[in-house]
């Protein structure tokens, strides 16, 4: 039976499988690519080559750099792609995702208008940000035709880029239907306070 690991590590051999790279390089990789969409421990990149090199799924080589320290690069052995190839045919679990904007706007009649309205508009702020990172990405892997990968490289990015877009539509609406119900929560208060006045 085979060892088993943690998908951590097949994501550092499946990195590896596109060239060989640094501890460093990983981490970087991991930054630019896989990172908008999983979330892997930078602090667990060393230890995991560490293990994956004793089980013989990668091997390191030391390189020399002129004027800076040596670093040592890891390459996918045949061993490593027959277990990067078995982990991709297993079945993708599903997971619950946890999102916290949505849990607070669920109870978000317990909290103030502007409180919520806050949260929606930062978060279409900070995913048009994310979305325009999307583009600039799209065309890096124009630039990298030559890897066979690339055209995976790019629907997954798509699947981004579609994601954002509809949570941009989604918190359109919903800053409408927020601002709309505060409204409507001050204008009774607006009318009372101006019935007390009259009565006067």
């Amino acid at each position: 039976m085979p060892r088993r690991f943690s998908s951590s590590m097949e994501v550092l051999l499946g990195l590896l499988a596109v060239e060989p790279m640094s501890g460093y390089d990983l981490g970087q990789a991991v930054r630019a690519s896989i990172g908008h969409f999983w979330n892997e421990s930078y602090g667990q990149i060393y230890p995991n080559l560490k293990r994956l090199a004793a089980a013989g799924f990668i091997t390191g080589k030391a390189e020399r750099q002129e004027g800076r320290p040596g670093r040592q690069v890891y390459s996918i052995t045949k061993k490593g792609r027959e277990r990067l190839a078995a982990w991709l045919a297993v079945e993708p679990q599903p997971e619950v995702p946890r999102n916290e904007l949505l849990l607070k706007l669920f109870f978000g009649v317990q909290a103030t208008p502007q409180a919520v309205i806050g949260f929606v508009e930062r978060m279409a702020e900070t995913e048009r940000t994310i979305l325009k990172r999307f583009d600039d990405i799209e065309e890096e892997i124009a630039r990298l035709e030559r890897y066979p990968n690339a055209p995976y490289w790019r629907m997954a990015l798509r699947f981004g880029q579609i994601e954002l877009a509809a949570h941009q539509r989604w918190a359109k609406e919903t800053l409408a239907e927020l601002r709309r119900l505060s409204r409507k929560q001050r204008a009774p208060s607006a009318t009372g306070k101006a019935q007390r006045h009259g009565s006067k």
